[in-house]
């Protein structure tokens, strides 16, 4: 028998398999002990051995189903006929009851020795039995059961079931609150389910439909519209519903079947659609876009959140390793895409990290990150990106006692290893986008046509340099005449060199450069733009910029 738990102590998964496990043996030890000269009930016994192998596997005790599962082929050899109902038999099969009660009682101090005394049980009792039939090696393959593979697709039909009701009711009530938390509580069966992991994609989907609600609470919170709701529930509703079927017909699921890989769609781009909502807002963009008056007194700047926490920096640094793992191990191309988009909450909560050196680098690698995840970059290099979030996470792990400034440097250097994963454009010569020399004829001087493409403007500047004009210069391009300036042309000298001197530029001044009036508010409107995709320093100085462009605006041209 297991030992009671504590008076007032919780029951935990060890203590539930203790409890389900000794009923199940207690219960075998009644069947082996029939009446002199019958055997024992065949169908029970099958049954009963089948559903302590499922507990243990459910409960993440491997060695205890392998012994289990040893004990289930000798109870089918037995009801199949190819093993009779002998002494020695008999004595092997209560031998094995109580060496799995002896395991049960030692599972809070599991060690090698007993996986190792495990293992050696089922050896015996599958060589007692004869060869396994086909039904039992494909459900061993497979790691699940008849029983476990019924539960999966009960289970997965009940959430699908959910899933649909809501889309109809959010459909008919887009702020109805109970069709979610009917999804939630339809969702935690299987969330309990040790073999879970084993089955993808369901962990991905079961992950997806949770973040999305968690997504349409924060987004109702705000008084945000969440329209993409329904949709997305109802194809998370015809994933679910495939993936519970494929594990009733053949016990694993296909990752890459073509509901899965629209939900991950409409997922991603509902992810996306909320990661782009709810950034700083300038207050002139409140404003009509007419002559105003708009603002007429600059106010005081808004003050920063506070800094995160080194707890909190450490815990998201073990995240982001996560995150990298399970990156690296996704078998497919649509689980990767949606464990990247996992992240947008974490990289939300880094992006206003706060003041400081390490604070804005933690800042900065998130913008790099979500834009390298948003882009498709983190997908496409998701090695790359994988081993830069590990890096990450390593750097704010050690947050709790390194230095900061030595931190903030090596976090500088992963968000540019994220841009160079993103793509960012490099600098190109434009020496590199001449044609090359090889491409003409030999001895071949026809003159390249000065097209208005690039290989045509190249031949108009190697012709311009040819005629004697020389490398860019500054300062003549100021002393040329311009329209903008005014600036009267000299008459030409017939015996001035072609390189003569410019004459002394005029005095311009420097509020004839400033925008005005309806130029201003042009302006205005571009940084509201720009503001849109900035953050941290940046977007400071635009919105400096464009309080000053407010009171311009009001002057006239």
């Amino acid at each position: 028998m297991t030992q009671p738990t504590p008076p007032g102590k919780p029951l935990g998964m060890t203590d539930f398999f203790a409890l389900e496990a000794g009923e199940y043996l207690e219960r075998l030890d009644a069947v082996l002990q029939p009446a002199e000269g019958t055997a024992p009930l065949a169908d029970e016994f099958v049954r009963l051995a089948r559903a302590l192998r499922g507990s243990a596997l459910m409960a993440s005790q491997p060695a205890i189903a392998r012994a289990a599962a040893g004990l289930e082929s000798l109870a089918r050899a037995i009801r199949e006929g190819r093993r009779p109902w002998e002494p020695g038999v008999k004595q092997m099969a209560v031998r094995a009851v109580d060496d799995l009660k002896i395991f049960v009682r030692r599972v809070a101090a599991w060690t090698d020795a007993d996986t190792a005394k495990a293992e050696a049980l089922a050896l015996q009792l599958e060589q007692m039995a004869g060869r396994p039939s086909a039904q039992v090696r494909a459900a061993e393959a497979l790691g699940l059961d008849a029983g476990a593979r019924a539960f999966v697709a009960r289970e997965g039909a009940a959430i699908a079931s959910a899933l649909d009701r809501a889309a109809k009711a959010l459909r008919a009530n887009p702020l109805a609150h109970d069709p979610l938390q009917h999804i939630l509580k339809a969702l935690q069966p299987l969330r309990g389910l040790a073999a879970l992991n084993d089955l993808p994609p369901l962990p991905d989907l079961l992950e997806g439909i949770e973040r999305s609600i968690g997504e349409l609470e924060r987004a109702r919170a705000s008084s945000a519209p969440t329209p993409d709701g329904p949709d997305l529930f109802q194809q998370a509703a015809a994933a679910i519903a495939r993936a519970a079927r494929e594990v009733a017909e053949r016990g694993r699921p296909d990752p890459e079947s073509a509901e899965f890989r629209s939900f991950a769609g409409v997922l991603v781009k509902f992810l996306e659609a909320d990661q782009g909502e709810g950034g700083v807002v300038p207050i002139g963009a409140l404003y009509f876009d007419d002559s105003g008056p708009h603002i007429v007194r600059r106010g005081t700047s808004a003050a920063r959140p506070a800094v995160l926490g080194r707890v909190e920096l450490v815990s998201h640094g073990e995240h982001l390793k996560q995150v990298a793992d399970s990156l690296e191990r996704a078998p497919s191309q649509t689980q990767r895409e949606l464990r990247a988009h996992t992240l947008a909450g974490t990289f939300r909560a880094l992006a206003g990290a706060g003041g400081g050196p390490l604070a804005e680098r933690v800042a900065e690698f998130a913008l790099a990150s979500r834009e390298a995840v948003t882009s498709g970059a983190a997908v496409a290099n998701a090695a790359a990106f994988a081993a830069e979030l590990r890096r990450a996470g390593d750097i704010l792990s050690r947050s709790s006692g390194a230095d900061e400034t030595e931190l903030a440097m090596e976090l500088e250097a992963v968000t540019r290893n994220l841009s160079a994963i993103r793509g960012a454009g490099a600098v190109v010569p434009i020496e590199s986008l001449a044609p090359p020399a090889a491409s003409r004829a030999p001895g071949a001087d026809e003159p390249i046509p000065e097209t208005p493409d690039l290989v045509g403007s190249w031949a108009t500047y190697a012709r311009l340099v040819a005629g004697g004009i020389g490398p860019a210069s500054l300062a003549e391009l100021i002393a040329a005449p311009s329209a903008d300036t005014a600036r009267p042309v000299p008459p030409p000298a017939a015996t001035a060199p072609r390189r003569a001197a410019a004459p002394e530029p005029a005095v311009v001044d420097i509020r004839t450069l400033l925008y005005r009036g309806q130029r201003a508010q042009q302006r205005a409107q571009e940084l509201r733009q720009e503001a849109r995709t900035a953050s941290g320093e940046r977007l400071r100085a635009l919105v400096d910029e464009v309080c000053d462009l407010v009171a311009l605006a009001i002057e006239p041209e």
